[in-house]
């Protein structure tokens, strides 16, 4: 009776070391049909979540998808550092260590982390919303990236911004600009924003802050000397939109903004990038890199192909402002 029993067992043991392998496949891959182990991982990390980073990583989805590469062929891993840099580090290292195919990076920080976390390994780096990337030290130059890394530069289109300031508002002088003292994007944006406002009859007065809780007391005291805001592709201000807008409106002041992804919290205009288009250009790269066989070293940054100018009639109304015919012919508007 003994032998009758342990002999079945033997008997499926000796099966499952025969087909240890095929057992072993099954489970790692358990979403799997095909058996195959040879679907790709791309890990995104996000700085933090609001609009303009969201369509960021929106877009990149969407052209992947369009490309043929979608949840089916590829493990999106997408992971948000909630704005604090030593968690971009954290999930750029962990991506690393998971050995994915690819780190999309979005926001400079999120960028700064992957380029550190992947310095010594084999590991593609796409980035994008970084405005400046040699400054960010993240490749040798736009044209040869070198390295390991590439990506999509958000570099706002600051002289029509500064544009459609002086046509929306002939009679101000001066333009105030917050920016976020912990990153490079913001500041580069002012020095810029600040050597070309003389062409156009302006002065720029800028306040840098180091939390998002200083952006309510930084507005408010910029509004006191300042004829209009404008907001850059800085994270943390964009994040603060609507404090900005409230301390400027108290006054009467309207605020621009170089994207339209706060335009629902009160901004006046925006000759704006689209963060979906930079996405889709990003997405494009991956698809190069991980398919057609591209180096990212070969790929040049890119940058915005066009801009929107976007309008909010219901805001200038409420200020007072009128605004130009040759502008609303060209504009979309916006509708809340």
């Amino acid at each position: 009776m003994k032998n009758r029993k342990i002999m079945p067992l033997i008997l499926a043991f000796s099966m499952c070391l025969a087909g240890l392998s095929g057992c072993s496949q099954d489970a790692a891959n358990p979403n799997n049909d095909s058996g195959s182990d040879d679907k790709l991982t791309i890990g995104i990390v996000q700085h933090q979540e609001h609009p303009a980073l969201d369509s960021a990583r929106e877009g990149f989805l969407a052209k992947l998808k369009e490309l043929g590469y979608d949840e089916t062929k590829v493990d999106f891993q997408i992971k948000y550092a909630q704005g604090e840099a030593s968690t971009d580090d954290l999930i750029a290292k962990q991506f690393v260590s998971d050995k994915v195919d690819l780190i999309y990076a979005i926001a400079t920080p999120a960028a700064q982390s992957a380029y550190n976390a992947t310095m010594d390994t084999e590991v593609p780096v796409i980035f994008n919303a970084v405005t400046d990337a040699v400054e960010a030290g993240i490749v040798q130059s736009n044209e040869q990236p070198g390295g390991n890394v590439t990506g999509v530069s958000d570099a706002a289109p600051l002289e029509a911004q500064i544009k459609l300031i002086r046509e929306m508002l002939p009679e101000a002088k001066t333009i105030g600009m917050l920016y976020n003292l912990g990153e490079v994007n913001g500041k580069i944006q002012v020095d810029q924003v600040k050597a070309m406002a003389p062409d156009y009859g302006f002065e720029v007065k800028e306040l840098g802050v180091s939390a998002t809780t200083e952006i309510p007391t930084a507005a408010e005291q910029l509004s006191g000397d300042v004829d209009c805001f404008y907001n850059i592709t800085d994270n943390m201000v964009v994040n603060a939109t609507a404090s900005v807008v409230d301390k400027a409106n108290a006054k009467n002041l309207p605020v621009f903004a170089a994207e339209d992804g706060q335009m629902a919290q009160g901004l006046l205009a925006s000759d704006s990038i689209s963060y979906y288009s930079l996405g889709e250009q990003a997405g494009q790269m991956a698809y190069d890199i991980l398919i057609n066989g591209k180096a990212p070293a070969d790929i040049p940054v890119e940058t915005a192909k066009d801009t929107t100018l976007i309008l909010n009639q219901k805001v200038a109304k409420t200020l007072g402002i009128e605004v130009p015919e040759d502008l609303l012919k060209r504009a979309s508007l916006f509708e809340e």
